[in-house]
C-alpha cells in the first residue's frame, strides 16, 4: 500500500498514491485576508491524500502573495464568469473520490477528513452534511449552527429556513457531481441551493451532527450585503414548484409566503441596522411591501433604536 506526504510531513495510505482520496476546490476572489487561514485548515488535517485547487480570478489584493506560500497547491489564475464557473472548473479538473467546496473564506476544523472517512467508509453514504461554527464581525461570540434536511418539499418554502445546508459542510461523491451536473451559471448568490435541490432529487443527504466546517460572516459578503438578491433568486428557482407543496390552496401559500418574506426581511434589517444602515433600511421597506402590518411589529421598533443613524444621515449627504 503506498503512502504520500504532505507538506507538514504526516502521511495517509492511500491504495493509488497519485489519485487523492479528497478534492478540495475554492473559488476565489480578493479574499487574500482569508484565504491563508483556508489553506492552513485544510493542511491541518493532517492527512496527505488530498488534493487542493484553488481558482482564482485574477485577484488584485495580496491573494497571489499569499498562494505563494503554498506550494501543494494547484492554482489557476485566469478571468471566469463568476463563482459559480471557478467551482464547475474545479469540478471537472478533480480527481479525488471525496468532493469539498470551500470558499475562501471559510476553513475546516481540525478532524473534519477523518470523520469523513469514518462516515463515507460506508458506500451507501454519497452525501454528507453537518453543523457549521459561524464567526461574525459585530462582536458577538461564534455561533454554532446546526445542519437540518428533513425532507426535500421543506426547499420550496424556503423563507421558513426549514433547511439549514451550510455549503461549506456538504461533502459528496464524485460520481454525485457527474449525476448531478454543474452548477448553473445564471445564479450568482443561491447556486448552492439550487445544486442541493437537483443532488436531493436522486441522493438521500446523510447528516453527521457535529461541526464540519467554519464559515466567516464577514460584512462585505456579497451574500450579507444582497439578501434582496439571495430572496430574489430563491423564488426564481423554487417559484416553479410551489404547486408540489400549495395543498392546492394557492392563496393561502401566498399569504404565508408573503409574512414569511416579511419576518425574514425585516430580520436581516435588524441584524444590519448598526453596520449596514442603508441596506437595513431597503430590507424594511421591502418588509413593508411583504405585509404591511410588519410596521407594528416589535422588532420594527426595535430596528429603529438599533440603526445607526449617524452613519446613515452622513451617507445620504
Amino acid at each position: 500500500m503506498a503512502s504520500r506526504r504532505n507538506p507538514h510531513g504526516s502521511t495517509h495510505p492511500s491504495v493509488f498514491a497519485d489519485v487523492p482520496y479528497f478534492s478540495v476546490i475554492t473559488p476565489s476572489f480578493n479574499q487574500g485576508a482569508y484565504i491563508g487561514e483556508c489553506v492552513r485548515s485544510v493542511l491541518a488535517q493532517n492527512d496527505a491524500d488530498f488534493e487542493h485547487l484553488v481558482f482564482d480570478n485574477c485577484s488584485t489584493d495580496e491573494t497571489a502573495a499569499v498562494l505563494a506560500g503554498f506550494p501543494h497547491l494547484r492554482v489557476t489564475r485566469e478571468k471566469d464568469r463568476g463563482q459559480s464557473d471557478a467551482v464547475n472548473r474545479g469540478f471537472q479538473a478533480a480527481t479525488g473520490e471525496i468532493l469539498c467546496w470551500l470558499n475562501s473564506d471559510d476553513a475546516y476544523p481540525p478532524g473534519v477528513f477523518a470523520r469523513l472517512r469514518e462516515v463515507f467508509a460506508d458506500p451507501s453514504v454519497q452525501v454528507v452534511f453537518g453543523d457549521v461554527t459561524q464567526i461574525a464581525y459585530d462582536g458577538s461570540a461564534p455561533l454554532r449552527v446546526e445542519g437540518r434536511f428533513d425532507r426535500r418539499e421543506d426547499m420550496v418554502r424556503w423563507w421558513r429556513s426549514d433547511v439549514r445546508l451550510h455549503q461549506p459542510a456538504i461533502f459528496f461523491r464524485s460520481s454525485v457531481q457527474r449525476a448531478t451536473g454543474l452548477l448553473r451559471e445564471d445564479l450568482h448568490l443561491v447556486m448552492d441551493y439550487e445544486y442541493w435541490w437537483r443532488m436531493s432529487e436522486k441522493f438521500a443527504f446523510h447528516y453527521v451532527p457535529e461541526v464540519l466546517a467554519i464559515q466567516h460572516r464577514q460584512p462585505e459578503s456579497k451574500t450579507i450585503l444582497d439578501w434582496q438578491g439571495v430572496f430574489a433568486e430563491r423564488e426564481r428557482v423554487f417559484s416553479p414548484f410551489y404547486s408540489l407543496v400549495d395543498g392546492g390552496n394557492r392563496r393561502a401559500f401566498d399569504q404565508e409566503r408573503h409574512r414569511g418574506l416579511a419576518e425574514r426581511y425585516l430580520g436581516e434589517a435588524y441584524h444590519n441596522a448598526a453596520s449596514h444602515p442603508q441596506a437595513a433600511i431597503r430590507a424594511f421597506v421591502r418588509s413593508l411591501k411583504e405585509a404591511p402590518s410588519y410596521g407594528l411589529h416589535a422588532r420594527s421598533l426595535g430596528l429603529l433604536r438599533r440603526l445607526d443613524w449617524r452613519r446613515l444621515l452622513s451617507s445620504t449627504k
